[in-house]
């Protein structure tokens, strides 16, 4: 005779050929406990006594594990076998209620529910204590607010163009709204001198006139667009001390910025640091992968590290060299922060050395020979 032994988020469930209940251990003591062992793949003390048990009924004893069977080595039991799925876990699964019925009152559930909520809330507090949510909700959230603000402002722009037109010079967008916000007409902005230290002036003797009411609702749309770019400051600045605190070498390599793009994009630290350089190297570039496997063009040299400073800012030739040094220093960076906690000030030294080797090195672009 066969006995089947299934493991279930509520106990070990011992079922015969016939499907029916022969035995049990159910969790009632020590529930998470027991359940983080299970996930961790530990062999449970109650779950050996089980099959001590069931050994002396039965000639074979089939268990459904992910486990080994040398795991399952006990003295004087020699038939036991392991599978990943059997037809009697699945039965249990099917019929969850019912056999749960059977086993035990009602007061297990209570005791599941309870479990459960307790194991996903202490879940919650790791994903928070580690910093990655905050860092990625912040990131997502700060890149909406640019695109917001980026399209309002130029709705602002169009509105106030024919009563202040001298304005458009000023290409600082924050201080443009700041500017429509707090002081409106132009009489205010002249008296005011809040463009005093900028290379606009805003002429006397412009006769264009416009209504009180219209003054006010510019000012309303204009107060609402500086508003997003002081939140916008206020999450660059939070992003800014986050960075620093949970990955301090990312942030002396990349940037608070581009670490914190790099970490949302791959959903956290260290799904980052499990990547190679060559993936960090095209990580935002997924448009132009797709486009290159398609219609064999170029691949690209860079994505997301474009905005590092060092790339951005250099000759066009050199570019694909300095991104893979400097995807090559994110991911020893990234692999530090997120696995050994090390805060190793040479990766800074050693990457600012390299740029300026490459840059040394090909001053002028390369010609491309003609393939034969």
């Amino acid at each position: 005779m066969k006995a089947f032994i299934t493991t279930t988020s509520f106990g070990f469930i011992a079922t015969d050929e016939e499907f029916n209940v022969v035995d049990k251990f159910l969790f009632e003591k020590k529930h998470i406990e027991i359940l983080e062992k299970i996930q961790q793949k530990q062999i449970i003390e109650e779950e050996l006594e089980l099959i001590t048990r069931l050994s002396e009924k039965y000639d074979e004893i089939i268990i459904e594990t992910l486990k080994t069977k040398s795991r399952y080595e006990i003295d004087e039991i020699e038939k036991i076998s392991v599978e990943k799925t059997t037809v009697h876990g699945d039965y249990i699964r099917e019929h969850f209620d019912e056999v749960l019925t059977q086993l035990t009152d009602a007061n297990i559930r209570k005791t599941m529910n309870e479990t459960y909520n307790e194991i996903t809330s202490e879940k919650i507090r790791e994903s928070i204590k580690t910093n990655d949510v905050m860092i990625v909700e912040t990131i997502n959230s700060l890149e909406e607010i640019e695109d917001t603000a980026g399209k309002l402002i130029e709705r602002l722009r169009e509105w106030c163009t024919p009563y202040l037109p001298e304005m458009e010079k000023l290409h600082n967008h924050e201080l443009y709204s700041k500017v429509i916000a707090t002081q409106t007409s132009r009489e205010n902005i002249i008296n005011s001198g809040i463009l005093d230290n900028t290379h606009v002036s805003l002429s006397e003797n412009y006769d264009v006139d416009i209504s009180e009411s219209d003054l006010e609702i510019i000012k309303s749309f204009a107060n609402s667009v500086y508003s997003l770019y002081e939140s916008k400051n206020e999450l660059e600045e939070y992003i800014d001390e986050k960075i620093k605190e949970v990955a301090p070498n990312m942030y002396d390599v990349a940037g608070a910025n581009l670490a914190a793009k790099l970490i949302a994009h791959t959903n956290g630290l260290e799904n980052l640091a499990k990547l190679p350089s060559s993936t960090i190297q095209i990580i935002g570039a997924e448009k132009a992968i797709f486009r290159h496997l398609k219609t064999g063009e170029n691949p690209p040299k860079h994505g997301l590290i474009f905005q590092h400073p060092s790339i951005r800012g250099s000759n066009w030739w050199v570019r694909g060299k300095l991104a893979r040094a400097v995807a090559s220093k994110i991911t020893i960076a990234a692999r530090k922060d997120a696995f050994s906690n090390e805060y190793d000030p040479n990766l800074k030294v050693e990457l600012d050395e390299r740029i300026e080797e490459i840059k040394k090195s090909h001053p002028f672009p390369e010609r491309k020979k003609n393939k034969q």
